[in-house]
């Protein structure tokens, strides 16, 4: 086996295959390393929705004939059920801009199949890294493999990033299960559905024809029950639609169900310039805003296509942080259960509801279209301004202030950091 390249990639998911052709594509010797064996991808309960730029990333890397694929649902932007016999809310893409959702295994497999037959580079599946320095890689087996660039793809648990930083400190803010449902088609063709409800929220998009999956969002604090067949049939069961409920139930009692832990990790790191993070190793939030594949499809086209490693830091700091403050603020109004917190989701959805402009701009930040502070601020703060005065109560309670001062400490917290981050 070869063991000198241009460049190694660690992990063959959608961003190392995206980020190993866009190498190759320049000229450069790639090493695509995946860990688990052929075949293996259509098991993982992973990313399913990609943006407009993520479509539009893989047309430019030449991965356009699986965006093309006929039949494959395409996604126009989101529809919110707000619950309590509420009507839904549709949160379009800006200028019509189109999405995609798909299996991940689908996606993956195809992109592996296309990044194999590009000029230059070296897929390897069933390849484990060890360790990795600036100079290379270790594998598991003890042999070592150079290369001038080591580029972690390997997503949260990146062998990567603890060469750099050592272990993540980032800690789960909520279980996540998938069900599968085959049969059945979406309420609103094209789009991806967000239902509120409790104990949290739901996900629900089509990934092929007549085939949906549902995300369950189980709060920690619901750790004990939540793989309880009977409890999580009863905790979902008003919050989906009719025509989802039979089939959920099933796939639930037969225990058809993928669990993943969310986490959130701030994209501030992406390396040293040698050894460098894309994907969700560099960070990931709550997949609430379905953010995940397509940042690393951007990353991949970023990095590829600069020779200044602080340049693409900037960009993708930039480009990153109002829709992760979105996503974390949305995530923090959604699942809670105080009274302010009811009150903050009924004004974020009126908002949306009742002005044409905070629709396009929550769907223009989400797109990454806002790189400033202070174009999250705008939204985030009248959505706070309309929860307080819809709480009920002139009274001022000790409650409601500790509710707002949570809602808005973490997404503040991070614009701060952010912002220093950015100017370091």
């Amino acid at each position: 086996m070869k063991n000198r390249f241009d460049i190694i990639v660690v992990g063959g998911g959608p961003a190392g295959c995206a980020v190993a052709r866009a190498y190759g594509l320049s000229g450069q010797t790639v090493a695509l390393l995946e860990a688990d064996p052929e075949g293996q991808p259509k098991q993982r309960f992973a990313g399913e929705w990609l943006h407009p730029q993520g479509v539009e990333a893989l047309q430019k890397l030449g991965f356009g004939e699986i965006a093309d694929q006929v039949g494959r649902p395409r996604g126009r932007g989101f529809v919110v059920y707000p619950g309590h016999g509420e009507s839904p809310v549709k949160l379009d893409y800006v200028d019509g801009q189109i999405g995609l959702a798909f299996h991940h295994g689908d996606l993956v497999e195809e992109m592996r199949r296309i990044v194999a037959n590009t000029p230059g580079v070296s897929f390897l599946s069933g390849v484990r890294v060890k360790s990795a320095d600036d100079h290379g890689v270790t594998l598991e087996n003890g042999q070592r493999m150079e290369a001038g660039r080591v580029i972690g793809a390997d997503g949260r648990a990146s062998v990567v990033r603890r060469s750099l930083r050592g272990a993540s400190s980032h800690k789960p803010i909520s279980a996540m299960t998938g069900i599968l449902l085959e049969g059945v088609g979406a309420p609103y063709p094209d789009y991806g559905h967000v239902f509120l409800g409790q104990p949290s929220f739901l996900l629900g998009y089509e990934i092929a024809p007549q085939t949906v999956r549902i995300c369950v969002d189980v709060p920690l604090k619901y750790k004990a029950e939540m793989k309880d067949p009977d409890w999580l049939i009863e905790a979902i069961r008003d919050t989906l639609p009719p025509v989802w409920r039979q089939p959920a139930a099933e796939q639930i009692r037969k225990g058809h169900l993928s669990w993943q832990a969310n986490h959130f990790l701030a994209r501030a790191d992406y390396g040293n310039g040698r050894r460098i993070m894309i994907g969700d190793a560099a960070g990931h939030t709550h997949p609430l805003t379905a953010t995940g594949i397509t940042n690393g499809l951007v990353d991949a086209i970023e990095l590829a296509g600069t020779a200044d490693f602080r340049a693409f830091v900037r960009s993708r700091r930039r480009a990153c942080r109002v829709p992760e403050l979105l996503s974390r603020a949305l995530y923090d109004c959604f699942p809670r259960e105080d009274a302010f917190s009811q009150s903050l989701r009924r004004a974020v959805v009126s908002l949306w509801r009742n002005d044409e402009r905070e629709r396009a701009r929550t769907m223009g930040l989400l797109m990454g279209n806002g790189q400033s502070f202070l174009t999250f601020a705008g939204p985030f703060l009248k959505a706070l301004w309309g929860a307080w005065k819809g709480r009920g109560s002139n009274r001022v309670d000790a409650a409601d202030l500790a509710s707002a001062a949570s809602w808005i400490r973490l997404p503040l917290a991070y614009a701060l950091a952010g912002l220093v981050k950015s100017r370091s």
